[in-house]
């Protein structure tokens, strides 16, 4: 049951989750009673529909803390930070969002914040747009789902057109920039990190427009290209 929330369901009623499984309604309100009970899933207020629980994002966490890419990551992570003084994460993508699987928190008071086990769009972030331009362009577009897309800021691509130039550069410059698509006010540069048995993944520095350019981060780009090298490296690879 767990399995039907994906990027393009995440939120269900008892009936269609009924429907998805082909299960009879009374017995899967029970299943949905327990897994509700446990913190598996829970119940929207105003919608009055179900989503993954809280439960989920702990045992994610566990998962991701038995990873070994984060391991490996994390020592490069810390070296971008004490280089940048920014914020440095390690994402892969699932389903149409962003998960972040090991971050260095930047030295400023005033910084980006991001944890293990945060979501985010990929529509509208520099490891979203560099993850999914790893992909396949169809691939992709079936990852995101019906348009228009959630709204981020006014500087976020809402349709498959609009967001299919952007992938496309970011697949041709090696990186992705994003400057307040996610948040105003918040800016990131993104690359991708090669990984194993078909895992994709990026690695950013993300700072804030009122510290850093645009035109600054891009220069941080070698430094995260040779970060991404040697977790390559450290995973067996050329």
């Amino acid at each position: 049951m767990l399995c039907l929330f994906d990027g393009e369901r995440s939120e269900l009623s008892l009936s269609e989750i009924a429907e998805l499984l082909e299960w009879p309604v009374p017995t899967a309100h029970r299943a949905i009673g327990t897994l509700a009970e446990r913190g598996f899933l829970a119940r929207n207020p105003h919608t009055k529909r179900f989503r993954l629980g809280v439960e989920v994002v702990r045992l994610a966490a566990s998962l991701i803390a038995g990873l070994q890419l984060p391991e490996l990551a994390r020592p490069h992570l810390h070296a971008l930070t004490e280089e940048t003084g920014e914020t440095a994460s390690l994402a892969i993508i699932d389903g149409a969002e962003v998960l972040f699987l090991a971050s260095s928190a930047g030295t400023f008071r005033l910084r980006v914040e991001a944890s293990p086990g945060l979501r985010i769009p990929a529509h509208c972030s520099a490891l979203g747009k560099c993850l999914l331009g790893q992909l396949d362009p169809e691939e992709a577009r079936r990852r995101l789902g019906r348009e228009p897309y959630p709204p981020g800021t006014e500087a976020s691509a809402r349709t498959w057109a609009e967001l299919a130039p952007r992938l496309a550069t970011a697949r041709a410059e090696g990186y992705a920039l994003s400057v307040g698509e996610y948040e105003v006010g918040m800016l990131s540069c993104a690359v991708p990190v090669p990984a194993r048995d078909g895992l994709v993944a990026a690695i950013n520095v993300a700072s804030t427009t009122a510290r850093v350019t645009p035109e600054a981060l891009v220069e941080v780009v070698p430094k995260l290209k040779a970060a991404a090298a040697a977790i390559g490296r450290a995973q067996g690879g050329p």
